[in-house]
């Protein structure tokens, strides 16, 4: 009996030391804008085309809440513009008297003598299905957003460019529709922000945050865990490059990818994609699968 119990011991042991837990880093990834206005001096004109209808819903108290939160959308790509070098904004929307602005683009254009007419279109709110990952696992599960459009001109009022962004909301009450989310107002109000921060993402720059999983299988690639974790990257990368052409698959496999989130959070795409890939190659693995999916869509 005793020595049953001391070889369940030691297979828990071993066991347990094989499927080491895997350390998580936070790596912040800064992205300049894709896009730039033509001139170096550019006027934008910020107008409201977006306007609740009344005879859907006839509750003052809704249609309040519509038009407010159309107009933080607004406002807040109003204020993201005008923060860009070279580029002033004539915002035209009133927050008291909101309406919709029935000028033509071209007339908007001349008078102001701006480049750009972005006005403001429509936002709703939906539930969706989401894939993510933890532990390098992939999971569906769903979540509630808030979608918004805009649409930019340009001075002619003929060419111009839609312009769709999207974001969770960060509540865990269910929403079928805009007005569903009127009761938790905050959280919509705070989601519209960061949709309308989407649908101008390509002309701005922006942080996004990625937490990591690490492999910490074996004292090397724990040494290199605590060194991503330290920020000391140049260190790191001398740990783990030479591991990459060993003749152990699992550990180069390991070592890629870990190198991948080095490359990463350096901001080298390209090389972090690179390595991931090889990673995949040598052994093919849940965390370099999701990294993998992640660069390409940076």
């Amino acid at each position: 009996m005793k020595l049953f119990r001391l070889t369940c011991i030691l297979f828990a042991a071993c066991f347990l030391a094989a499927c080491s837990v895997p350390q998580y880093v936070n790596v912040p990834v800064d992205y300049a804008p894709k896009l730039n206005f033509n001139r170096a001096k550019t006027t934008i004109v910020v107008i409201n085309h977006y306007m609740p209808d009344s005879t859907r819903n006839r509750n003052k108290r809704v249609l309040t809440t519509f038009k407010a939160a159309a107009y933080t959308a607004i406002n807040h790509a109003a204020v993201q513009l005008h923060a860009l070098p070279g580029v002033k904004v004539v915002q035209l929307v009133d927050s008291v008297n909101f309406t919709a602005n029935t000028d033509s683009v071209k007339f908007l254009a001349k008078k102001y003598n701006a480049s750009y007419v972005l006005a403001f279109e429509d936002f709703k709110g939906e539930t969706k299905l989401q894939q993510d990952y933890y532990n390098g696992v992939p999971s569906v599960y769903r979540v509630s957003v808030v979608k918004t459009s805009f649409t930019l001109y340009e001075a002619n009022g003929i060419y111009f460019k839609k312009l769709n962004g999207e974001a969770e909301i960060n509540d865990n009450n269910p929403y079928g529709n805009a007005s569903s989310l009127l009761a938790h107002g905050g959280p919509l109000f705070d989601a519209i922000r960061n949709s309308a921060l989407d649908a101008l993402k390509d002309y701005l720059p922006y942080t996004d945050y990625h937490d990591r999983p690490l492999y910490t299988n074996g004292d090397q690639l724990s040494n290199s865990v605590e060194l991503i974790k330290a920020g000391k990257f140049d260190q790191a990368f001398k740990v783990l490059n030479p591991l990459i052409d060993g003749p152990d698959l699992k550990l180069a496999s390991r070592a890629a990818y870990n190198l991948a989130v080095v490359y990463e959070a350096q901001g080298d795409i390209e090389a972090a994609l690179e390595v991931a890939k090889t990673s995949n190659q040598k052994q093919p693995n849940d965390f370099a699968k999701a990294i993998i999916v992640d660069l390409m869509k940076e």
